[in-house]
């Protein structure tokens, strides 16, 4: 399958990304954020499609690029926070809500690393346009010390590109978890990284998350990696950062041995996407049951 490139044109600034078609009667839509140093591509690698999957399931999958990535304009100046890049996709992802939307049930965020940070500040603002549930992966609470240590250290003077064996250290499982073809596949998605996201990310991030997550009050799907080099990964740090959420109805998270943080790319991709889209599918269903999405939480009780 191939996807579909597409642009979008909000509030004068262009958000591009890879759409794949998908026409199962029921299934809502689902938008995918990458993780930081990737553009959209990320979820398009062969062999570990994310959209590929979505697409012989029967979904709807957009995967957009964030603001500064790919085809999609940066940023202001100043302005390239977490929270600024989620007032953009926020836009963005309504553009594509009108546009795509009529007859699905509402939308699901799957996301990684920094797009899972930035899902959580789309969902804390309690979007106008129906969000069903968010899927987050390779993101936590607590980041090692050296980690903290070394993002702070490097030199204020632009983008990052982490060197391949670097990446392949800190975002990579052992080589029984992963094939030296995905790994390399994967490069042609790599880009280079705004320092002010992996400042934040050792920052401000793990200082306001707990606060965040308590005011998402869609379902949550939550997901570490064994071998994620970015984060503390133990079973109660799982467990603290899914209850954070305290507000969503449901939350369901574990700890994926025999992978690291790219889980995306690693053996297990296929399993993972499946109970990405799984859960995406509880997530419309039960809206369905209960009579459609609740509207209660948007318009003047939104929080901004």
């Amino acid at each position: 399958m191939t996807a579909t490139w597409i642009d979008l044109s909000v509030e004068g600034r262009k958000i591009a990304g890879l759409a794949a078609a998908g026409g199962a009667a029921g299934a809502p839509l689902i938008v995918a954020l990458h993780g930081g140093g990737y553009g959209s591509g990320y979820f398009d690698v062969p062999g570990h499609s994310l959209l590929d999957l979505g697409e012989a399931t029967g979904f709807p999958v957009f995967a957009l690029d964030r603001p500064g990535y790919g085809g999609s304009d940066p940023l202001p100046r100043g302005r390239t926070t977490f929270g600024d890049s989620a007032e953009v996709l926020d836009a963005a992802i309504g553009a594509l809500w009108a546009d795509h939307g009529e007859g699905r049930p509402g939308v699901v965020l799957l996301s990684h690393s920094i797009g899972s940070a930035i899902s959580v500040h789309i969902a804390a603002r309690r979007p106008r346009w129906p969000l069903l549930g968010v899927s987050l992966h390779g993101v936590g609470d607590r980041s090692p010390e050296d980690i903290v240590s070394a993002w702070r250290a490097i030199p204020a003077d632009g983008p990052v590109e982490l060197p391949p064996e670097r990446r392949r250290a800190l975002l990579y499982g052992p080589a029984g978890t992963v094939d030296v073809e995905a790994v390399e596949a994967a490069k042609a998605s790599v880009e280079p990284m705004p320092l002010e996201e992996m400042l934040e990310i050792v920052g401000d991030w793990p200082e306001n998350v707990a606060e965040l997550a308590s005011e998402v009050v869609v379902p949550v799907q939550y997901t570490l990696a064994e071998y994620d080099g970015l984060w503390v990964v133990d079973a109660g740090r799982v467990a603290t950062f899914a209850g954070y959420f305290s507000s969503a109805p449901w939350v369901e998270a574990g700890l994926q041995a025999g992978a690291g943080h790219n889980l995306d790319h690693h053996r297990l991709s296929r399993a993972l996407h499946l109970r990405q889209l799984a859960f995406a599918w509880e997530c419309a269903a039960r809206a369905t049951a209960a009579g459609g999405y609740d509207d209660r939480l948007t318009g003047q009780e939104r929080r901004t």
